[in-house]
């Protein structure tokens, strides 16, 4: 049975092993994504509600995109921390392989800095380095991750961005989908030419195609910081070369043009974070992480969960309000399969300008406009539901859950090293500029030709307005003879298809026929198709006058002299 995204799951298809399936949120590009919760208490690590994941059908089958989520699921069970969102179990049902994951009450980062965008609005230097030193900690926990034997797994993210980080309830910050992170020694093997990420975060040795190290994803947080501060999208642009050659070769915007009173340290911190060689950047997220924590130390250090969460519920009290409409339809033994509430696609955020200085720990008021934090992306839907354990449902943003293609757009998986973007699309627009070039060069042919076929009327129909009146006919109609005993049948046939017409004057006069301007007088033996015509005369001071003349072919017409 197929089941539409946005619509809870039927009841008698909802059992799905040790768990029960309540709503289908959303399909990605190589699994789905439920709203879950356990059979039974049972279920190690369960709580009210959760999050599912499940391979989508038609790949079960395909070794390696099964290997690929095992690979995801292996690491992520692995990876044990606070600011991790966490795997409670993987697993295989009905020869479908899945991964169940913590539900994250909270607002992800994309969606926070778009609604501050709308409202105008700029975090707090505190706030920032609050969510930014947690991202650093749970990304230095995936980057030391070690395998049984102790040794390091060589974790890289390679997708760190807004709508991979959460901002949770109680002021934790969650980092998500590490489904396209890569560790050593890692079962399966990237497509041949392929990478996956969003564009706008990767870093300069991820477009051209170079060995990764943790280095990269501190580049990318550094990214995201610098979103966080100026509420403006860094190196964004309308293509992906564009956006590619930005990050690999523009020069960075200086911050303090956007935001003049950023501390020394945090401006030093992220000038070093967004090094275009790893060489020049922090060694570690953690390193980063100490450095953003140092530079707002005299300002009462980052924001602890607490403020966080304070802050949340302030300013993203709608988006944080419980409700418990869904679950109760679950619940509803004779609840239909309804569809559940999508908000309309979000609005265009407006542009900021640089802000006044803020207060510790809160959110600062400015006014002007911003351009927005995110790019454009496929709508996902928003789904009502809740907090482990309150039993109640809750507005939360999609961009939570791991690996949604609409959520990654139009990135495509990339194969690691050896993948250079930036060329591949020089070659492609130089290829695309070389069809172009060609195609340019046909029109210009063309219209060559047109124009040379074009010339070589008008000056026959020059040459037939100018013969004497004295002089042969054959230079104008194809060399026809005039003496009437060598006149073949073809020749008088031909000469039969014009007539011709002859005026004067006694003053400067324009002659028109068939308004068409002809030339001054006099005008001698002018062709002209067999038939009735209208001659205009126009003399001194824009006098006209009409000649109704009847043209016979093969004989001459002459008006005589038109006197003013």
């Amino acid at each position: 049975m197929t089941i539409p995204a946005g619509t809870l799951v039927p009841r008698d298809a909802r059992d799905f092993g040790s768990y029960q399936l309540l709503a289908k949120l959303a399909t990605g590009g190589m699994a789905e994504i439920y709203l879950a919760r356990p059979q039974s208490t049972s279920v190690a690590g369960a709580k009210d509600v959760m999050v599912l994941k499940r391979i989508l059908p038609h790949l079960a089958e395909d070794e390696h995109f099964v290997q690929m989520f095992r690979d995801e699921a292996d690491l992520a069970a692995k990876l044990v921390h606070k600011n991790v969102c966490h795997v409670q179990s993987f697993g295989q049902f009905g020869g479908t392989w899945f991964i169940a994951m913590e539900y994250l009450h909270g607002v992800p980062l994309s969606r926070m800095m778009t609604r501050l965008s709308k409202a105008q609005k700029m975090l707090d230097y505190r706030v920032v380095a609050g969510i930014i030193t947690q991202a650093c900690e749970g990304l230095h926990a995936a980057h030391e991750a070690r395998d049984g034997a102790g040794n390091l797994l060589g974790v890289v993210h390679r997708d760190v961005s807004p709508p991979n980080i959460m901002v949770t309830g109680d002021g934790l910050v969650k980092l998500l989908d590490f489904g396209i992170a890569k560790a050593r020694g890692a079962n399966s093997r990237t497509r041949t030419g392929t990478v996956k990420g969003k564009n706008a975060y990767m870093s300069p040795e991820q477009i051209l195609g170079k060995p990764l190290d943790r280095r990269s994803d501190v580049f990318a947080l550094a990214v995201v910081m610098y979103e966080m501060l100026a509420i403006r999208r860094l190196f964004h642009r309308d293509s992906d070369f564009l956006t590619f050659k930005a990050i690999t070769e523009e020069p960075i915007p200086e911050i303090r043009d956007r935001r003049a009173d950023v501390p020394a340290g945090m401006r030093a911190a992220l000038i070093q974070a967004m090094a275009r060689d790893p060489n020049g950047r922090f060694d570690t997220a953690q390193a980063f992480g100490n450095a953003i924590k140092n530079s707002v130390s005299t300002l009462g250090g980052p924001a602890s969960p607490q403020e966080l969460a304070r802050l949340l519920f302030t300013d993203f009290g709608d988006e944080m309000a419980s409700r418990d409409e869904i679950l109760k339809a679950a619940d509803d033994p004779g609840a239909a399969p309804v569809s559940i509430t999508v908000p309309p696609p979000r609005p265009p955020p407006l542009p900021i300008p640089a802000p006044q200085p803020a207060t510790s720990g809160e959110m600062q008021q400015t006014s002007g406009r911003a351009k927005a934090p995110t790019g454009p992306q496929t709508p996902v839907p928003s789904m009502i539901f809740g907090p482990p354990g309150t039993g109640k449902v809750q507005l939360v943003d999609l961009d939570q859950v791991l690996d949604l293609s609409a959520d990654v757009g139009a990135d495509a998986w990339m194969a690691e090293g050896g993948t250079n973007l930036l060329a591949a699309h020089r070659w492609k627009s130089l290829r695309n500029a070389a069809i172009a070039i060609a195609i340019f060069a046909v029109l210009v042919a063309g219209i060559v030709l047109a124009v040379q076929f074009l010339g070589s009327r008008t000056s026959q129909k020059a040459a037939y307005a100018n013969v004497p009146a004295d002089a042969a006919i054959r230079p104008t109609i194809h060399d026809i003879p005039i003496d009437a005993d060598t006149k073949e049948h073809d020749d008088i046939i031909a000469l039969s298809k014009f007539g011709f017409y002859s005026v004067t004057s006694n003053s400067k006069t324009t002659i028109y026929v068939d308004d068409k301007n002809i030339g001054e007088t006099p005008l001698t033996r002018l062709p002209l198709k067999p038939g009735p015509h209208v001659v205009k005369a126009v003399g001194p001071k824009g006098k006209s006058k009409l000649i109704k003349i009847t043209i016979i072919g093969g004989q001459d017409t002459d008006s005589g002299s038109v006197d003013w």
